[in-house]
């Protein structure tokens, strides 16, 4: 009998190809919206220590000048928190994207791979039916011939 060869040996192998792709593209787009993640946390942090040092700074008098710098500071970092907000947003988006690509070609893959189960089970079906015809061949034979021998001592 002819060896086992799955039938959509190809389309599985290129399944396979696609989830690993799908895999680094999820990777990618997670480590993406880590970095952007960190970003945030680092204006976060800065925005707060500019407002510790523009209240610790702070003296009896007021200085027009110091505290104009110390607001445009304090708005540029608000500015760019907002935009790292948005920013991370988009990330997430996309790394929720990312997800379900690689969670269907997972999918994909599986289908195939019962596929070729299936087709290996019925694989060993047949082949163990086609056995079991040649036992029964040989057996059948072997009793012909016992018949036949016994046959010919009797009649002898």
């Amino acid at each position: 009998m002819k060896k086992f060869r799955f039938s959509l040996e190809t389309v599985l192998n290129v399944r396979r190809q696609t989830e690993e792709l799908r895999k680094r593209e999820l990777a990618a787009a997670l480590a993406e919206r880590d970095r952007t993640l960190r970003g945030l946390n680092l204006a976060k942090s800065a925005l707060e220590r500019a407002l510790t040092d523009h209240g610790a700074a702070r003296d009896a008098k007021i200085d027009l000048a110091r505290e104009r710098w110390h607001a445009g500071r304090e708005e540029a970092l608000n500015r760019q928190i907002g935009a790292l907000r948005m920013e991370l947003q988009q990330k997430e988006d996309a790394l929720e994207a990312a997800r379900l690509k690689a969670v269907e070609a997972s999918r994909d893959r599986l289908v195939l791979e019962k596929l070729e189960e299936k087709q290996l089970e019925d694989y060993w079906l047949q082949l163990s039916k086609e056995e079991q015809g040649l036992l029964d061949d040989l057996a059948q034979r072997s009793v012909s011939e016992l018949s036949w021998s016994t046959v010919a001592v009797e009649g002898n």
